[in-house]
């Protein structure tokens, strides 16, 4: 019986959006569990702020500032954090999201780029710098983060964010197709609503309640209970595990 599950020991790790919310929790769980991590964020003084908290535990960590609509940004950070520890094993796109709750009438013309290019254009970048050094190695794990608002639910989020997490499942799927042959998983995890700082100050509290009344849990996710998950779909014990879309939400999606 191997003792060792979710060892990540030695292990190279791309997190994106790790200054706060969800990627800032995969960060710790990775380090924590022997990981080499490269914090990518747009944000300096978060991801430095979680760095220094995951030294301070005795792990490893690299910040990598960088703009992630940029190709040329984006490849060179990657090709960096895999010269960095000599390899690149993990994978995991957090970085996006929206500004606020919107619909489709009233979004403007000019967020529709900002939001797909956040979400999805930096799926596509991060996906073609990776996929060749991954290729060389014949072994990776690839999460991005979709939503339940992709997920036939009635949750609202903005015409802008659903067609790009609609996009990421997409291309996380022809990915796995094209990768699955060079020991390369590509996967979806699709949280529902989480208590992270960004989405707590969209929310009004008959907001929060409401969610929660609705939710078989009776609670919003913490930021953990989306990274255990896709720490597991980034281990060797989910080898089998390829083009899915994993939804953790507490039940929400079956209301």
């Amino acid at each position: 019986m191997n003792k060792n599950v979710l060892d990540f020991a030695g292990q190279s790790v791309i997190v994106t959006g790790a200054a706060t919310g969800i990627g800032e929790a995969c960060t710790r769980l990775f380090a924590q569990r022997g990981a080499v991590v490269t914090l990518m964020d747009i944000d300096r003084d978060g991801a430095e702020r979680v760095a220094k908290d995951v030294r301070s535990d005795g792990g490893e960590a690299h910040v990598s500032v960088v703009d992630l609509t940029d190709w040329d940004a984006t490849k060179t950070a990657v090709e960096t954090a895999h010269a960095q520890v000599g390899r690149l094993d993990i994978l995991v796109h957090s970085a996006g999201g929206f500004p606020k709750y919107i619909s489709l009438m009233d979004c403007p013309v000019e967020a529709w780029d900002q939001v797909i290019d956040s979400n999805l254009k930096s799926l596509f970048y991060l996906l073609k710098a990776s996929s060749p050094l991954m290729i060389a190695a014949n072994y990776g794990r690839i999460v991005a983060l979709a939503s339940m608002a992709v997920r036939g639910s009635s949750i609202i989020s903005g015409p802008h964010y659903g067609a790009a997490k609609a996009g990421e499942i997409g291309l996380i799927q022809q990915s796995a197709r094209a990768l699955g042959p060079h020991g390369i998983t590509a996967n979806i995890v699709a949280p529902g609503a989480v208590k992270t700082p960004r989405t707590n100050a969209m929310r009004t509290p008959e907001a929060t309640a409401r969610i929660e009344a609705n939710t078989p849990a009776r609670r919003l996710s913490e930021p953990d209970d989306i990274a255990w998950p896709i720490l597991f779909l980034c281990s060797q014990e989910a080898s089998y595990i390829t083009g899915a879309t994993l939804d953790v939400n507490g039940g929400a999606s079956m209301i």
